[in-house]
């Protein structure tokens, strides 16, 4: 009996590892608005009971939302980035103070043009953290790539 219990203990562990993994996904896509114009997506799909933090906190507290476009070629970005909703402002009891977090999906887009299409890809790095009301994973880095045909 022991042993079942330890087994099942142990799969519901590795259940509830698993999910606080994948707590913050990203999917990137590109859409060409013209034969040399578009705009790049980045999506953050924020799983239930947890939250992305925004791009502009305050210091001493956790790890704001970057984007990094430097690895990039061929392109020339026209635009900043920008969200398809503003982050919610929260007093956050873990932090002692003000922020600001996306408590659901948010999607991000920047504008570009293509200037040589030959070898040409979109690199977008992203660091981020995201927290549920008991704990926050560790700031994590995540890269995407396009590349044009």
């Amino acid at each position: 009996m022991k042993k079942i219990l330890f087994i099942l203990s142990f799969i519901i562990l590795a259940a509830v590892s698993v999910q606080a993994q994948e707590a913050i996904r990203w999917r990137m896509a590109v859409k060409m608005t013209s034969d040399t114009e578009g705009v790049v997506t980045l999506r953050a799909l924020v799983s239930d009971g947890w939250h992305l933090y925004g791009t502009s906190l305050p210091e001493n507290g956790p790890k704001p939302t970057v984007f990094n476009f430097s690895g990039s070629t061929g392109v020339k970005f026209t635009g900043d980035i920008r969200s398809s909703r503003k982050p919610l402002t929260v007093e956050d009891k873990m932090f002692g103070m003000t922020l600001n977090w996306w408590d659901a999906n948010v999607e991000f887009t920047r504008t570009f043009k293509v200037e040589k299409k030959d070898g040409a890809k979109i690199v977008a790095g992203i660091e981020y953290m995201g927290c549920n009301d008991k704990t926050c994973l560790p700031p994590k880095k995540q890269t995407l790539t396009y590349y044009f045909k």
